[in-house]
């Protein structure tokens, strides 16, 4: 049994690590505009996650849009197989089109499920003990607010993802446009 679980551990930690290298790792996640926007809108929306229950707007809404995110996935992973070819081909690259498109989406689903996990986590440790020093309520009240910060921010970021997203599946409209002149021309020279 515990040589099952280190390998089922060893596969997580190989997709994971698939997935974070197709992503393009740290210097992708910090040099993006979504990141520093998600950012600039935690701190402008501070109203929103100072006090309790910030929370239940998270829990309310991200499962929603997670389920219409992987509806759009499945959708672009069901289309026509040769336009899926055409992307996979890695060129000179070293992720292809097809690998840099699924791995936009598969960021933008686990965004979504960390923010929805960390409010859930946030919304049950949340309670309140009566009768300790006044030290005890100063520090959880700057804990606290640490991270709600935190988790609204990554609530955030996974909806400004959703630019991200758009764009992603955008671009694969414009590379489908592409792939389908090309067919066409390719069609009519063999006619010729």
């Amino acid at each position: 049994m515990l040589d099952r679980l280190k390998a089922d551990y060893r596969g997580v930690r190989s997709i994971w690590s698939k997935y974070w290298a197709a992503y393009g790792g740290c210097t992708a996640l910090f040099s993006s505009t979504y990141f520093y926007v998600a950012l600039a809108l935690t701190v402008i929306n501070f109203g929103a996650w100072f006090h309790s229950g910030w929370w239940d707007v998270v829990i309310a809404s991200v499962p929603t849009i997670l389920g219409f995110t992987l509806a759009g996935l499945a959708v672009f992973l069901g289309m026509d197989s040769g336009f899926s070819k055409m992307l996979a081909g890695t060129g000179k690259a070293k992720v292809s089109p097809f690998m840099a498109l699924v791995s936009a989406f598969v960021h933008f689903i686990l965004t979504q499920a960390v923010a929805v996990i960390f409010a859930l986590t946030v919304k049950s440790a949340f309670f309140q003990v009566d009768g300790m020093p006044e030290i005890y309520y100063d520090v959880v009240f700057v804990l606290n607010r640490i991270v709600w910060f935190v988790g609204y921010f990554i609530y955030m970021y996974s909806m400004v993802q959703i630019f991200s997203a758009v764009f992603a599946i955008f671009r694969a409209t414009r590379w489908y446009e592409f792939y389908v002149e090309k067919s066409a021309q390719n069609s009519t020279e063999r006619k010729d």
